[in-house]
């Protein structure tokens, strides 16, 4: 119970220390994850996710607490499962940011470990952007990701549990290069085995070349479902 009180208090806090800094955006991230099983060991993930900012604040600027939509992302993923514990994917999405489009070509590779206690995830992700009338943008990603269970020693259906990721993204573009890291912890609720809600806090970070860091707190809303 006192690891459940926890992840509520840190849902409820980090959003005050946010609005102090001088270069951030805050928002919400609602997603809805599909997978579904094509053929033995291959399978289509489908996410639809949609940002809306709710303050924002750039250096020398006032605060702004206009609601303002961002963008809209629709993204498929194929994987192939290799190994026991390891998968291979690519994938497309299509960004909408309520004038043009932009494209992402994604390759991925995945390692799960299901141990005594805790799920441990491993993910290493590169993919190419292109906007109109922009140069092409590269990143190479990796994610180490946590589940714990907040009760018992495995996630069954109708309990509680934890996450926790961390993720570093290495950015190129037109010879300029940018790190960005984020961390996310989640609660979760597994209704069933193939049915389950998140709800959490991911902060990022990037720029650090510039004085003022540009930082980022979402409030990550999230159902993911198996078919």
């Amino acid at each position: 119970m006192y690891r459940y009180a926890l992840n509520c208090l840190f849902l409820v806090m980090l959003p005050l220390a946010v609005l102090g800094q001088r270069n951030f955006r805050t928002g919400t991230l609602p997603q809805i994850n599909v997978n579904i099983k094509l053929a033995p060991g291959w399978k289509l993930n489908t996410k639809l996710e949609a940002r809306q900012i709710f303050f924002e604040r750039e250096p020398e600027t006032a605060l702004s607490r206009r609601l303002r939509y961002e963008r809209t992302d629709l993204s498929t993923v194929i994987t192939r499962k290799i190994s026991a514990d390891n998968t291979l994917g690519a994938g497309y999405l299509a960004r909408w940011d309520g004038k043009e489009f932009t494209h992402r070509l994604i390759q991925q590779f995945s390692n799960v470990q299901n141990l005594e206690v805790i799920s441990l995830a491993h993910r290493v992700v590169t993919d190419e952007t292109f906007r109109p009338s922009e140069s092409p943008e590269f990143r190479a990603r990796y994610r180490l990701g946590l589940e714990l269970p907040l009760s018992g020693r495995q996630i069954d259906p109708r309990e509680f549990y934890s996450k926790v990721n961390n993720e570093y993204l290495g950015i190129w573009s037109e010879g300029n290069a940018d790190l960005e890291i984020r961390g996310l912890l989640a609660l979760g609720y597994n209704a069933t085995d193939n049915n389950k809600i998140e709800l959490g806090v991911e902060y990022r970070v990037n720029e650090f070349d510039n004085p003022s860091k540009a930082q980022q707190f979402w409030l990550t809303i999230g159902w993911f479902v198996s078919i």
